[in-house]
C-alpha cells in the first residue's frame, strides 16, 4: 500500500453580526460567509473547485506526499457604508441547490417564495410569513444603517491518503509559521443586504403606544437569489421559534392569528393587537424576532426613486427585493462591544465640561469582580441560554460569531447593556439574531459539508439519517465550538486589565484565536493557560478562571473540544448540551 496525498475541504459556516459603524465603533464589519463545498483530492497542488471554475495553485515546497483539506468553511458578514455588524455563517450545497430554486422562480412573486410551509416541523403560528405592512401607513423608515456582504472562512486539514482505502488516512500538522500551506483562509465576497430603521406611526404605532411597547423597528432588505435563501431560512427558523411563545394562546394555536395577519387589510385592529402581543412576548426572548414582511408592491408605481434617494441617501430598493421588518433591540452586539479593553473605551468617552468650563475626566471603571461578574453571569450565560433555547426548539444555528449575539435591555435606552460601566445583570438581555443559515437539526445529513465535515472527526452518516443521535450531537457541537471563539475573545478583550489606555495587547481576533489553540498548542488548554498567565494584563482573568477547582477553564475547554467529544462518545449516551453547560460551577453565585 502507499500513500498518495490527498486533500478534503469540509465546510462550517458561521454568522457573524456585527454593529453598525456610524452609530457604535468605526473599523468592524459586518460580513456573512459565502462557503465552498468542494472536496479536494489533488497531489501536490492547491486547487480550488468553487463554482466558477478551477484555478490552478502553485505545488507545495515540502511535506510533497500530502495536500490539504477544508475541514470547515464559512462566512461573515462584510463591512458596508455605515454598518459593523459581522456575521459569521455556514454555507452549503444544499443552500447553492435552494438558491438555484429560488432564481428559477424570479418571475412568480416573491411571497410564493418566502411563505411556502414545507413541513409541520416549520409552523408559523405567529405569522412571521404571512403578515403584510405598507410602508407610510403603518410603519416610516428613519435611517440607514449600512449594508452586509459575505466573507468565506475555510479551515484546512492536511492528511496522508491510502490508494487502496481512501478512508484511511493520516492527518499531518504543517508548520504553523508557514503561509504557504494554512489552516485558515477568508475570501470576501459583495454586499446583499441592507439595513435600515423605522418607527411604527398610525393606528399600529398608536396601539403600541398605548401599551407602552417600542415603536422603533429594524429593517433588512434581502436581494438577489442567495439573500432571498437568507431570508427565507430566517424566516421558517424564526417562525418556529415564535410559534413557541405563544403555544399558551388558544387563538394563535387555532389559527386566529394567521388569519388576520392573511387578512390584514380587513382585520387590521385584531392584528395591531397580536403584533403587540408578539412584541410583548419578543422581549423576554433570547432571540432577535421577526414581525412581518413589507408590501414593496405598494411602492412600485407610487413612489419616487429620486424621493427615496434624497430621503435617505441610498437607492431605492428593487423590484425582487424583500425587506422583513424585526423588532428593535439596539444595534450593539458583542462584536462591537468587546472590540477595545474597558480602560480603552473609557479614554473614548466623549468628554464633560464641569460648571467652570473645566474638562472633567470620566468616571473610573467598576472594579474587575463586578466587570467579572457581568460578563460570566451576564453576559456569557445569557449566550448559552440563547443557543440552549434554539437547540431545545431543534435548530442549528450554523453561524455563531461575536456579532450574532446582540446585547439589549428592556429600557428604552438600548445602549445601556453595552456600556462600559454597564454592571446589572438584571438590566442585560442576550438576543441569537442572523439565522440565514441555520436549519432542522434533524435534517443535518441531508447537508454534504456537514457530512464531510463529520467525516473529518471520524464520524460518517448518511442522508438518510434523519434520526440519528450522533449526528443531531455533531451539529449541536459545532454550535457549540463556535460559542467558545466568542466566550474566549470576549473574556481576553473585556477582562484585560490594561495599566494605561495606550498599553498594547495581543490580538484576540478569531483567526488568531484558531492558530493558537489548534495549530499551536492543540487545543491542550494547560498549554494554553501558561500562555495567557504569561501575559500581565490577564493576570486576574487567569485566577479567575481558576476559581472553583478551574471552573471556567472547564467551560472554555467543553466548548473548544465538543466535536472531539461527540465523535468519541458517538457510542454512548454521553452528550455535551448547551442546557447541560448551565449548571457548571463557573455560572453559579
Amino acid at each position: 500500500m502507499t500513500n498518495h496525498p490527498s486533500r478534503q475541504r469540509g465546510i462550517q459556516k458561521r454568522y457573524r453580526a456585527s454593529m453598525f459603524l456610524s452609530l457604535i465603533a468605526p473599523g468592524h464589519a459586518f460580513v456573512p460567509f459565502q462557503h465552498d463545498v468542494c472536496c479536494y483530492r489533488h497531489r501536490r497542488s492547491v486547487t480550488s473547485l468553487y463554482s466558477s471554475g478551477n484555478n490552478g495553485g502553485e505545488e507545495w515546497s515540502d511535506f510533497d506526499d500530502y495536500v490539504g483539506d477544508i475541514v470547515s468553511s464559512g462566512s461573515s458578514y462584510k463591512e458596508g457604508d455605515n454598518l459593523i455588524y459581522e456575521a459569521e455563517t455556514d454555507n452549503d450545497k444544499q443552500l447553492d441547490k435552494n438558491s438555484n430554486k429560488s432564481s428559477n422562480n424570479d418571475s412568480s412573486s416573491i411571497s410564493s417564495l418566502l411563505f411556502q410551509r414545507t413541513s409541520s416541523k416549520t409552523k408559523d403560528l405567529t405569522g412571521v410569513q404571512t403578515r403584510l405592512f405598507s410602508l407610510g401607513q403603518d410603519f416610516m423608515v428613519t435611517d440607514y444603517v449600512g449594508n452586509m456582504g459575505f466573507d468565506e472562512v475555510v479551515d484546512w486539514q492536511y492528511y496522508y491518503e491510502n490508494e487502496d482505502d481512501p478512508t484511511d488516512r493520516q492527518v499531518v500538522q504543517p508548520n504553523p509559521f508557514d503561509e504557504s500551506k494554512p489552516k485558515r483562509t477568508r475570501t470576501s465576497s459583495g454586499s446583499v443586504v441592507r439595513v435600515f430603521r423605522g418607527e411604527w406611526i398610525g393606528r399600529l404605532g398608536g396601539t403600541l403606544r398605548s401599551k407602552g411597547l417600542d415603536r422603533r423597528i429594524l429593517i433588512k432588505e434581502y436581494t438577489g437569489k442567495l439573500a432571498l435563501e437568507l431570508a427565507r431560512r430566517e424566516q421558517l427558523a424564526i417562525a418556529k421559534l415564535q410559534s413557541k411563545l405563544v403555544e399558551d394562546d388558544d387563538n394563535a394555536v387555532g389559527g386566529d392569528w394567521i388569519q388576520a395577519a392573511a387578512s390584514r387589510s380587513v382585520l387590521a385592529r385584531k392584528d395591531d393587537s397580536n403584533v403587540g402581543d408578539l412584541l410583548k412576548r419578543l422581549s423576554r426572548a433570547p432571540y432577535l424576532g421577526i414581525l412581518g414582511e413589507v408590501n414593496l408592491a405598494e411602492l412600485e408605481e407610487d413612489m419616487d426613486p429620486n424621493d427615496f434617494y434624497r430621503a435617505l441617501g441610498v437607492p431605492p430598493p428593487k423590484a425582487e427585493a424583500v425587506w422583513i421588518v424585526y423588532e428593535y433591540a439596539g444595534l450593539t452586539t458583542l462584536a462591537s462591544y468587546a472590540s477595545s479593553p474597558p480602560q480603552v473605551r473609557r479614554a473614548q468617552v466623549p468628554p464633560k465640561k464641569n460648571f467652570f468650563g473645566g474638562i472633567v475626566d470620566p468616571p473610573p471603571l467598576p472594579s474587575f469582580d463586578e466587570r467579572a461578574n457581568y460578563i460570566v453571569k451576564g453576559v456569557m450565560k445569557g449566550a448559552i441560554e440563547a443557543l440552549a433555547t434554539i437547540h431545545d426548539a431543534g435548530l442549528a444555528h450554523r453561524s455563531i460569531g461575536r456579532n450574532s449575539l446582540v446585547m439589549t435591555t428592556p429600557s428604552q435606552d438600548k445602549r445601556e447593556a453595552s456600556s462600559v460601566y454597564a454592571t446589572r445583570t438584571a438590566a442585560l438581555q442576550v438576543k441569537l439574531s442572523d439565522f440565514g443559515f441555520s436549519g432542522l437539526l434533524d435534517e443535518s445529513c441531508q447537508d454534504e459539508d456537514f457530512l464531510m465535515r463529520a467525516r473529518a472527526f471520524g464520524l460518517s452518516f448518511r442522508k438518510s439519517d434523519t434520526a440519528s443521535l450522533v449526528a443531531t450531537n455533531f451539529a449541536m457541537s459545532e454550535d457549540l465550538h463556535a460559542l467558545g471563539f466568542v466566550f474566549l475573545g470576549l473574556l481576553l478583550v473585556t477582562l484585560a486589565d490594561l495599566p494605561t489606555a495606550n498599553t498594547p495587547m495581543p490580538a484576540t481576533d478569531e483567526d488568531t484565536l484558531q492558530k493558537l489553540l489548534s495549530e499551536i498548542f492543540a487545543n491542550d488548554f494547560s498549554a494554553f493557560r501558561e500562555y495567557v498567565e504569561a501575559e500581565d494584563i490577564w493576570t486576574k482573568l487567569v485566577a479567575l478562571l481558576d476559581e472553583k477547582d478551574g471552573a471556567g477553564w472547564t467551560v472554555l475547554e467543553t466548548l473548544f473540544t465538543a466535536r472531539e467529544k461527540t465523535a468519541e462518545n458517538k457510542n454512548s449516551l454521553n452528550i455535551i448540551t448547551a442546557r447541560g453547560l448551565l449548571s457548571n460551577p463557573f455560572f453559579k453565585d
